[in-house]
């Protein structure tokens, strides 16, 4: 037959009543009696408890010792222990009964799979139970099955136990059998909770244990014994007892045999035993008293692995948090529950740190509980014990504290990449280590509190893979403003951590800057955008000193700025420009944004030539409106095409002349080189009293300075005057001025001094469009025939000569 180690522990119960009394471990079953069986090296050394055993080797000492066994137990019990073999022979052995109420030691004569412990009320009879040996073809199958049958059948009632006693809500059902499944290979079923808990443990017990598939629930023989259960433990142990269920079709031959060998009159009961404690179990069976005039037998099975320690390999070098539990990957083996007393070994010397550890599900992880131990950063050994031999894992375990999040910090280039609108891009943390990071989040201010949104990143060594110097962290901004954000950061240890940062407005927008050679500093605009954030400019070829933002344009638009171009500087060259931004840490280039040009275009003079028919004195710099006048004017850097704009200051009109062109009266003519001419009227460009100035500018070169050319003044046409002989007072006569825009005439007189003031105001010449008339009064005598006379134009202060004579 296939080789197995096991323990099977028979007891078996002279008594026609069930225990008086008895311990409270059992749930669904009556308790049988509680007592220890460990075994020992044959050199002595801690005895290791039989249920935690993984081999049992010839020469080990096999110990019982009762702890607690009903009042009613005689002093003729006895307690017989048979083993079956680990190999393939076919021997079982059995050994000598000893008194149940006293402890008895045993030598084990081979390595076994199966201990059967008989208890008698009057003692065993040794020929009976020599009968074992000779049946032993056919009890080996059954014992193996039935040893199996009850470990699983334990190990799901203890695990169900302790997820009961648990606080509420601490852990679901699944999770709690997770450990179960994997111990046993099977899927952890689907469990209704607000079913009864008959359907409840029929679901368990068709998921986890196929061989007892055969139970229904709702069969009149066992619903009265469900009711009497409260729990879900209490009723899985119940339905591993009575028919149909009780055990799987190899335990029930086993049961049947011997008792028709053994005990003839005996109700063979099977049992299951519930951890009492490190070292003790309380043996538990079916909650159900025996008929009249029998004697009751339990036997309880237990499986041993005969397994040397396994192989246990980390994956890779793992680091963990300090303080804290942590899963690591191990190439592991399904036995490796069963390993004990795990400790830290530090590489660099030094006690051993214990500390709980757990085998994952599928055994290929192990967690690490170092929240109960005091482990100091470094290098550690994994280890544990199977059985009384050492069980080392090979590979290292590196502990460090949790990184000090609080120092964490956007790096300079990634604060840089945070734009509005700029889309999805990745930044980079440094300033603490992040090898312990478990989760990102992106915290939004709002007005009623902030919002958050998970946020993936990636460390570049990969999770708990040694110190983590940064991490990188995926932002969307199209969906975030201008404005302050935080990144929430969670360790293992789950202590959220914001770090600051901000979003940048775009960054500012240029237009070209085009410079002009042959000029010591030249003042020119910026356009754009976004321009008040610039804190300086700087270029290999020019110096520039920033200006203030212009007014008038649209906020950050347009800017003065100041440059001197450097001797190195060449005419036709485009050169790159740096930016210092507020909020930026790196320099912001502006590729061929700067034009060096030839040099400016430049209004050397300009001479006016006034109309023939001017009837009235001009003084320096004014030029008349309502005539056209002609302009000479003499320039320097001029290309073939330049442009003309004269303008008023302050006035927005403005004319716009190339050579050749007409435009409202007004011309423009290249007269030669360096030299334009242009006529206008003045008045079609400024009203009286504004500046008149001229610009000329080329493609390549720009503009020149403003030229102001002189004042528009509106002058009044005088055709005719006639001194009346009307007196208008005392040494005064009226006189009659007849032209066009007389009403701008305020005084009148024979000099530039002494003037009258004018109190008509000019009436129509019928018959003749435009024209006006104007009554003045003027001094008599004059002072010379055919004196001129002197007008005032309104606001003026001296008198100015015009042709009208007396």
């Amino acid at each position: 037959m296939k080789s197995v180690l096991g323990v099977a522990v028979l007891l078996a119960w002279a008594s026609p009543h069930a225990p008086a009394s008895a311990p409270r471990a059992c749930v669904g079953s009556l308790p049988v009696g509680t007592f220890r069986i460990t075994v020992t090296r044959a050199d002595g050394g801690t005895a290791r408890p039989i249920r935690l055993l993984n081999r049992l080797m010839p020469g080990y000492k096999l110990r019982y010792e009762p702890v607690k066994l009903p009042a009613r137990t005689e002093n003729g019990a006895r307690v017989a222990v048979a083993l079956m073999p680990a190999d393939n022979s076919d021997d079982i052995v059995v050994l000598d009964p000893q008194p149940a109420l006293k402890p008895a030691e045993w030598s084990v004569p081979h390595s076994a799979s199966v201990i059967a412990v008989v208890f008698g009320p009057t003692g065993l009879d040794a020929k009976k139970v020599d009968k074992l040996a000779e049946r032993q073809r056919d009890l080996l199958p059954q014992l193996a099955d039935y040893a199996e049958q009850t470990a699983q059948v334990e190990t799901l009632i203890e695990t169900l136990s302790a997820w009961e006693d648990a606080p509420t809500g601490s852990q679901n059902l699944e999770a709690a059998l997770s450990g179960f499944s994997a111990q046993y290979g099977v899927s952890v079923p689907k469990v209704d909770p607000k079913a009864p808990t008959n359907q409840q443990a029929a679901a368990l017990m068709r998921g986890l244990l196929p061989a007892l598939s055969s139970y229904d629930p709702l069969a009149p023989q066992r619903t009265s014994v469900m009711q009497q259960s409260a729990g879900l433990a209490a009723t899985v142990a119940t339905m591993f007892w009575g028919s149909p269920v009780g055990l799987a079709s190899g335990g029930a031959a086993m049961l049947q045999n011997m008792r028709t060998m053994m005990f003839p009159g005996t109700e063979l009961r099977t049992a299951i035993a519930q951890a009492q404690g490190p070292d003790s179990v309380a043996l538990c069976s079916k909650p159900q008293p025996a008929p009249s005039r029998t004697r009751l037998a339990y036997l309880w099975a237990l499986r041993i692995p005969d397994a040397p320690a396994p192989k246990v390999a980390l994956k890779n070098t793992t680091w963990l948090p300090a303080g804290w539990k942590s899963d690591v990957r191990i190439a592991g083996h399904r036995l490796l529950p069963r390993a004990y007393d795990w400790k830290l070994i530090p590489a660099a010397g030094g006690d051993p740190v214990p500390i709980p550890v757990t085998v994952g599900t599928g055994f290929e992880s192990l967690t690490l509980d170092l929240s109960r131990a005091k482990v100091l950063p470094g290098e550690y050994r994994l280890a544990a014990r199977w059985d009384w031999e050492d069980l080392p894992v090979e590979g290292t375990l590196q502990v460090a504290q949790f990184g000090d999040l609080a120092a964490a910090r956007l790096t300079p280039e990634s604060q840089d990449r945070l734009v509005e609108g700029r889309g999805a891009v990745t930044v980079q943390l440094a300033g603490a280590d992040f090898q312990f990071l478990e989760k990102a989040w992106l915290v939004k201010p709002e007005r009623r509190g902030a919002s958050t949104s998970e946020v993936s990143f990636v460390l570049p060594k990969g999770s708990r893979a040694g110190p983590q110097e940064t991490v990188e962290v995926d932002l969307d901004l199209r969906s975030l403003a201008r404005g302050k954000y935080a990144l929430r950061l969670a360790q293992m240890n789950g202590k959220p951590q914001d770090i600051a940062f901000v979003v940048l407005p775009p960054h500012p927008r240029i237009g070209t800057v085009r410079a002009n050679l042959g000029e010591t500093l030249q003042v020119l605009s910026l356009q754009g955008s976004g321009l008040e954030r610039i804190q300086g400019i700087t270029s290999d070829s020019a110096e520039f000193e920033l200006g203030a933002l212009s007014t008038g344009a649209k906020p950050g638009s347009e800017r003065q700025v100041r440059v001197k171009l450097r001797p190195e500087a060449r005419r036709g060259e485009r050169y790159d420009l740096t930016l210092k931004v507020a909020g930026l840490h790196a320099p912001l280039r502006i590729p061929r944004a700067l034009e060096v040009a030839g040099p400016r275009p430049k209004l050397l003079n300009v001479k006016i030539s006034l109309p023939d028919e001017a009837a009235i004195a001009l003084r320096d710099r004014e030029i008349p409106a309502g005539s056209t006048v002609s302009l000479a004017m003499t320039a320097q850097n001029l290309d073939a095409a330049p442009v003309l704009e004269m303008t008023c200051e302050g006035q927005d009109q403005k004319l716009t002349l190339r050579p050749g062109d007409r435009s409202g009266g007004a011309r423009l003519d290249l007269a030669g080189e360096g030299l334009l001419f242009v006529s206008l009227d003045p008045a079609a460009i400024g009203q009286s009293g504004c500046v008149l100035t001229a610009v000329v500018a080329t493609e390549d070169a720009g503009r020149s300075d403003v030229y102001r050319l002189g004042r528009v003044t509106r002058m009044p046409r005088i055709e005719q005057f006639t001194l009346t002989d009307e007196k208008a007072g005392e040494s005064l006569y009226f006189g009659i001025l007849k032209g066009q825009d007389l009403e701008t005439i305020e005084k009148t007189g024979w000099d530039a001094r002494q003037g009258v003031p004018v109190n008509a105001i000019p009436a129509p010449v019928a018959g003749e469009p435009g024209k006006q008339t104007l009554r003045v009064i003027l001094p008599w005598p004059a002072p010379a025939p055919r004196a001129p006379v002197y007008i005032w134009l309104r606001g003026e202060s001296e008198g100015r000569a015009t042709r009208a004579k007396f």
